[in-house]
């Protein structure tokens, strides 16, 4: 690899780690400020979702409740989450070529950004988008174990199981949740564990090929 490459492929793994950090990262801290904002928003019983418009599934009569501050700090942020992602995919493969994890990570990000500009209001569209975006998540933070480098590869396996397995209690919830959820955590609680360790995987996995990018 000539030193003109060598060079772009550094800058490519360097705005792929950063733009997943920051996806990840504000991410974190801007949910946290729109749940203090939201009047009796309970983390075991809402949805995350719920922030940008809670609509009460199976009753169509019943409107949805739309708290304006809080809806659009999550519409926001999880838009900001998807398309950051899809930024890091794109440079990650052209730093790479590595192309079953970059169509992984790139649901994971389209997932998260159609959910971001479609809320609750349109139901079935945002969990679509929702349930792609936690499948491209978890098996993203899989691959990622071929080239990502020990410990970091062992918790990047970890959590993406962690998140599949959530998923697959959040998609057939009805006999899971019979006992007030899965070890009382609820539904809000069973859903965070799907979401929390994807975006602390992209934290992790942002700040792992930076420094690849650093070294070189």
């Amino acid at each position: 690899m000539d030193r003109h490459s060598e060079g772009r492929r550094t800058r490519s793994l360097s705005i792929a780690g950063g733009a997943a950090f920051l996806a990840a990262a504000q991410w974190i801290l801007l949910v946290i400020v729109a749940e203090t904002r939201y009047p009796g928003y309970s983390v075991a019983a809402n949805f995350l979702s719920d922030l940008g418009a809670t609509c009460h599934r199976g009753l169509a009569a019943t409107p949805c409740v739309i708290v304006d501050t809080p809806s659009l700090i999550w519409n926001t942020t999880l838009s900001l989450l998807g398309l950051l992602s899809l930024v890091a995919a794109v440079f990650f493969y052209r730093a790479t070529r590595r192309r079953a994890f970059t169509i992984s990570f790139a649901i994971f990000g389209t997932g998260a950004l159609v959910a971001g500009v479609v809320p609750e209001t349109l139901l079935s569209v945002h969990e679509t988008a929702s349930l792609l975006s936690f499948l491209g998540g978890g098996v993203a933070a899989i691959l990622a174990t071929r080239f990502l480098k020990t410990p970091i590869n062992l918790f990047s396996a970890a959590l993406g199981a962690l998140a599949l397995i959530a998923t697959v209690v959040v998609a057939f919830q009805g006999p899971f949740f019979r006992w007030n959820g899965v070890f009382g955590l609820g539904l809000g609680g069973i859903e965070r564990m799907v979401v929390y360790p994807l975006v602390i995987w992209e934290i992790g996995f942002g700040s792992a090929i930076a420094m690849v990018a650093d070294r070189t």
